[in-house]
């Protein structure tokens, strides 16, 4: 219906427009004609008894259709010849990968579905050209997380086949970088897959009531049995509220807590504090993550949650740089908000808030 109407609206302004130029057009050329004849009487080249005469009307009536005719041509030309030139020629660009193509719409003789279209184009093309930048640095990112981990396992296979002479020491730690490094691949094509999943939903689905603070309490445990082995974490958990409901999905929010944990842990020093909080304030819920790691400068938080970004460029710390935005993508889709408050050398601060009602 709606669709109809806009349809309707576009057809009745065109037609105005037409026919506000068709009178003017035929205003102007009587004017013009009227002043050619009243010039000509006062040169005296004519006279006014004999242009009412048939055949000099005629003549008039001739010399007018052509200047109307004419001036049709050019109206034509210019308000909706030109216009449609002009938009085949962008979406052919747009067609062939031109993303940089845009579209202009200047003067009063436009009419306004025709602005409103090429504004609609303009932005399209933009979004597209966004896109089409972020896949290609996905690719690229993406080609280079799995390359080294393959290339250093190949190196270190090819060493144990061929060094006839190595060690039961040397042999046992190349065995253990060819394990750390197929864990490693593993948990990126499981991130890879993961991302895919949620990249490809536009509406939340699958959502039903659930204990949040249980669901916070288990993602805390899991996390740091993973990282007893490797360093000491003073986790503090504060979940002011003894049973706090929620409903999502519950699958999808464990992972937004196991990843934000994760991070934290990942940064903080060896017997460094982290710190889970739960709030609950009507009309949301909030969850906030802190550290005492090595903080982030102002151009790492605007990009921390793209795609295979990591802030640690030195690569000493472990991850992929898919976590962080699975997290931003999941909370999207519940509707709520994560922010980062960080500054270099004092921790980061990841807090979330997540309304009660997603619509």
């Amino acid at each position: 219906m709606r669709n109809k109407l806009r349809q309707s609206l576009f057809t009745f302004n065109l037609t105005v427009l037409l026919v506000f130029n068709l009178f003017f057009i035929l205003l102007a050329v009587l004017v013009v004609t009227a002043l050619m004849g009243w010039l000509a009487s006062q040169f005296g080249w004519i006279d006014l008894t004999t242009m009412l005469r048939p055949e000099a009307v005629m003549i008039v009536v001739y010399t007018a259709s052509i200047l109307i005719a004419i001036s049709m041509v050019v109206m034509i030309q210019k308000v909706i010849l030109t216009p449609v030139r002009q938009m085949v020629t962008a979406m052919q660009r747009l067609e062939t990968g031109d993303f940089t193509v845009r579209m202009t719409c200047k003067g009063w003789m436009r009419p306004l579905e025709l602005r409103e279209f090429v504004r609609s184009f303009n932005t399209a093309a933009e979004e597209l050209g966004n896109t089409e930048m972020l896949r290609r640095d996905f690719i690229n990112n993406f080609s280079h997380e799995f390359k080294t981990p393959i290339t250093s396992l190949g190196g270190f296979a090819d060493l144990l086949l061929t060094d006839a002479d190595m060690s039961n020491e040397e042999r046992r730690e190349y065995l253990g970088i060819i394990s750390a490094e197929s864990h490693r691949l593993a948990e990126l094509a499981d991130h890879v897959l993961a991302l895919s999943r949620v990249e490809a939903q536009t509406i939340l689905r699958d959502t039903a009531p659930f204990s949040l603070s249980e669901q916070l309490r288990q993602s805390a445990m899991l996390v740091q049995q993973k990282w007893t082995l490797k360093k000491e974490i003073l986790l503090e958990v504060q979940i002011f509220e003894t049973e706090c409901v929620y409903t999502g999905n519950a699958a999808l929010l464990k992972e937004v807590w196991l990843n934000v944990l994760d991070n934290a842990f990942k940064f903080s020093p060896n017997k460094g504090p982290v710190v889970l909080v739960l709030c609950q304030n009507e009309p949301a819920v909030t969850v906030t993550v802190t550290d005492q790691g090595p903080g982030m400068d102002e151009a790492t938080q605007a990009r921390i949650f793209d795609c295979f970004y990591q802030g640690d460029t030195s690569h000493r710390t472990e991850g992929n740089g898919l976590g962080l935005a699975m997290v931003k993508k999941i909370i999207d889709l519940h509707q709520g908000t994560v922010t980062v408050y960080s500054r270099p050398g004092n921790g980061s601060s990841f807090e979330i808030s997540l309304p009660f009602t997603v619509t």
